[in-house]
Parts: C-alpha cells; structure tokens; sequence
C-alpha cells in the first residue's frame, strides 16, 4: 500500500476533497472537539452541529483489525448503497479488489490515529458513468478512551439510477494520511480478536446520532 504523508502546507489543493465544503465543515467541526492533545469523544458529536454534512456523515466502530461496521449513516449513502449502511461493514461500500487496501487505511486511521481521505471511483458501464467521490475519515475515542470510533463522510458527484454504486480507490490520486499527536489512555492496545458485536443506533436512514456508552 502505498500511502503518501503530506504537511499541512502542502495539503493545499493536493489532497482529496480538499475543496469540497462539505468535507471542509465535517473536518473544521471536528478540530474543534478535540481536547488539547485528545481525540473528539463519540458523545461530543451533535447532529444539529453537522450542518449541510449530515446526510452524508457516518460514524464507524472498529470490531476487528482493518474491519469496521457503521453504526450510523446518512441518507446519502443509504441512496448510493440502496440499503440501510447501518450494521454493515465499511467494506460494504467497495469492490472487493480495493477492500484489503480499504483495510489498511482503517486501520491507519484507527491505530495511528489518523485523518485519512481517500479519493474513490465507481468504474462506469454502458447504462452508467463514471463516479466519483471522496471518504473523509477522523479518529474518535470511545468511553474508554480508546481510537475505536470514527466520524466520516462520503461525498460523490452528481449519480442517479436504481441500481448500488460500490467503489475503488483511484489510482492516479493521492490518499491524504495525517497522523495526529494525541495523547491516549496507557490501555491503548485495542483487542486484536472481534470485538463484542453492537447493535446499531435506532435512526431514521438519515443521520441521527445518538448519546451511547461509547
């Protein structure tokens, strides 16, 4: 896997959804949950404060190494899946040659903790175009102060039909991977056999993010 670390100086116009004001918000949100150096808590997220990105915000829980289930999910990725997302594994949202790439970059944003974004396309066919898009992952702790959450969004161009869009990362971009320098409790070490499994928060397929023990 071949994942390109930049400075914030050079971030500028290079990474993916690096303009896209969606993504834009979701991120600045964030950077203002975190704690000095600590990651944003799961229950510091308020819908109300997603603005324009809450149809297309996510939350993952990290069950597994490289595996994650979401646990809530926007309205715009129940339109691009043609399913509720919730419960599902992120790998769900790709073809299966891009997942065990898809893996590392979870577990980079979880173990790093890491801002990943990872620049997608859906191959096109005779009855569909080309899509593309972008995923923005951001680290989160959990009650018990460990990297097993993550605040996200999916955001493509323009698509319609009936039919489920999956994806793979595009080749000829870059993945923006950006480690961050915070401070987690000495237990940090996340289990690395499946973890109990969750049912997902009662929500409507828009997002509806809900106060848990974690």
């Amino acid at each position: 896997m071949d994942i390109n670390e930049y400075s914030k100086e050079r971030r500028q116009n290079q990474m993916p959804g690096q303009s896209d004001p969606i993504l834009q918000n979701l991120e600045q949100y964030w950077q203002t949950l975190r704690h000095a150096q600590r990651l944003p808590a799961r229950n510091d997220i308020a819908p109300s404060k997603l603005d324009d990105a809450l149809p297309y915000a996510f939350i993952l829980q990290r069950v597994a190494p490289g595996t994650a289930r979401f646990r809530v999910a926007g309205q715009k990725l129940h339109d691009l899946l043609k399913m509720d997302a919730r419960g599902m594994p992120v790998s769900t949202v790709f073809l299966p040659e891009a997942r065990e790439q898809v893996q590392d970059l979870l577990e980079a944003a979880f173990i790093g903790p890491a801002i990943i974004s990872i620049p997608l396309v859906s191959p096109g066919t005779l009855m569909r175009p080309v899509l593309h898009g972008t995923m923005l992952l951001l680290p989160m702790r959990d009650s018990a102060d460990q990297p097993t959450r993550v605040l996200g969004a999916l955001v493509t161009g323009p698509h319609s039909g009936t039919r489920p869009r999956r994806f793979m990362i595009e080749d000829s971009a870059r993945i923006r991977h950006e480690p961050i320098g915070v401070q987690l409790a000495t237990s940090q070490l996340i289990p690395r056999g499946p973890a109990p499994m969750e049912k997902p928060d009662t929500a409507r397929p828009a997002l509806k993010l809900v106060v848990n023990n974690g």
